[in-house]
């Protein structure tokens, strides 16, 4: 048949649909990944250092600025 055997039409079909399959897998695991790792320290530290000093201005209260940092967590 065409020279590809008779199995190659839907063997080749199985092994394409295997290999998006994989590639989908992957690349949700990829972004699902770098989605967990969005806040770095350095963020986070930067922003508790802005709260800290809108709290030494006097812009928010005590317990305004406890809320704030608790958030961060």
């Amino acid at each position: 048949m065409h020279g590809y055997g008779w199995m190659w039409p839907m063997g080749g079909m199985m092994v394409g649909w295997l290999l998006l399959t994989i590639l989908l897998v992957v690349v949700v695991c990829v972004v699902v990944a770098s989605a967990g790792s969005r806040s770095t320290p350095d963020e986070t530290g930067s922003a508790r250092r802005v709260l800290a000093e809108r709290y030494a201005r006097g812009e928010m209260d005590t317990e305004e600025y406890h809320r704030r940092v608790a958030a961060l967590r």
